[in-house]
């Protein structure tokens, strides 16, 4: 009877030893060799830079892609100075031509007013024709007004020092009563139109040496 229990109890201890033992197995299985190991660490370190490599392409192509960028930016507001600048040229010259074309359409009305002047003149001296010379004063001034509202004007010269920007000296004189340099007397009448000279008036200058 107690070596059938002894029996028992061995063969219950049996699947106990069983179960430690591959256990251990298991254990000893799942425990990576020195060569797997390197193996991983090779594979995380090649990953690890290849994960650097693509960051710094893209760091570079963000760099390159502000690069073209701001290029463009530049060439744009470039572009658009230089756009501007045409236009306000453009429009300048179109001023200026303008101008030019006015200038010369006024300049052919001058000798007609000069003509209504001497006309004036010869009639006043005369002292003939009074209905006549009230009809040329009256052609006269509405000429002015016309010439006038179109920015044309005299050129002021009697009294005034000579300046060859707007007289034209035609003769000398000498004069006790004004000093070298100064217009004594208008021949022909000057005229401006804004900044240009239609005409400088022909004058007579004083100079006393």
């Amino acid at each position: 009877m107690k070596n059938e229990e002894v029996k028992v109890k061995v063969n219950a201890e049996e699947p106990k030893s069983e179960k430690s033992a591959d256990r251990k197995d298991a254990e000893k299985a799942k425990k990576p060799t020195a060569k797997e190991l390197e193996q991983q660490v090779i594979f995380l370190t090649k990953q690890a830079a290849d994960a650097q490599k693509k960051a710094r392409e893209a760091e570079d192509k963000a760099k390159s892609e502000e690069v073209k960028l701001q290029t463009a930016l530049s060439q744009y507001v470039r572009l658009q100075a230089d756009f501007d600048n045409f236009r306000r040229r453009t429009k300048d010259n179109e001023a200026k031509a303008a101008d030019t074309y006015k200038a010369e359409t006024l300049k052919s009305f001058l000798p007609v007013l000069d003509n209504f002047e001497l006309a004036l003149s010869h009639m006043k001296k005369d002292g003939s024709g009074e209905a006549y010379l009230k009809g040329f004063e009256l052609l006269q001034k509405q000429m002015v007004k016309i010439m006038n509202d179109f920015g044309v004007k005299e050129i002021e010269a009697k009294g005034k020092p000579f300046d060859p920007h707007f007289h034209e000296a035609v003769m000398m004189v000498a004069s006790d009563e004004m000093d070298d340099e100064t217009i004594a007397l208008v021949f022909q009448k000057g005229y401006l139109y804004k900044d240009t000279v239609l005409r400088p008036a022909k004058v007579q200058v004083v100079k006393n040496s």
